[in-house]
C-alpha cells in the first residue's frame, strides 16, 4: 500500500472538523473522479438515508442501519475521503445529471486538484 498524501489528508481533516465542503477532483487507480469533498459523517448519514428510502425497511431496521453507518463514518476518519455529487469522468462524454456518493481510500489517490472538472458539450 502506498503512503498517503499528507496535504490531501490535511484537507480531509479540515473538512471533517469544520463540516465545510470543497470541490475536488482526484485520480484513483487511473480514474479521474470529480465531486464535493465532505465529511465521513455526512457521507454515512446520506448513504444510510438513500438506502433506507430505496428499500422498505421497518423503523427498527432503519435505526440499526443508521447506527451501523454512523460507526462507519467514525471508523473512516484518516483512511478514506468521501465525495458528494461525484462523477467518474471520461473524455468521451459530458457530465450529466446528479452525481453519486463516492468513498475512496486516500492511499489510492495518485493525484488531486481543488475544483471540479466541467466538460463542454
Amino acid at each position: 500500500m502506498s503512503k498517503s498524501d499528507v496535504a490531501l489528508q490535511t484537507l480531509v481533516d479540515v473538512v471533517t472538523h469544520t463540516q465545510a465542503d470543497i470541490n475536488i477532483t482526484v485520480t484513483a487507480d487511473g480514474a479521474p473522479i470529480t465531486g464535493i469533498l465532505i465529511s465521513a459523517e455526512e457521507f454515512a448519514t446520506n448513504v444510510a438515508q438513500q438506502i433506507s428510502r430505496a428499500h422498505d425497511f421497518a423503523s427498527e431496521d432503519v435505526k440499526g442501519f443508521n447506527l451501523l453507518f454512523e460507526h462507519l463514518g467514525e471508523a473512516a476518519r484518516g483512511e478514506f475521503l468521501h465525495l458528494r455529487n461525484a462523477h467518474l469522468t471520461t473524455c468521451a462524454e459530458a457530465l450529466q445529471g446528479e452525481g453519486g456518493w463516492w468513498r475512496i481510500r486516500i492511499a489510492d489517490v495518485s493525484g488531486w486538484s481543488c475544483g471540479q472538472v466541467s466538460m463542454l458539450r
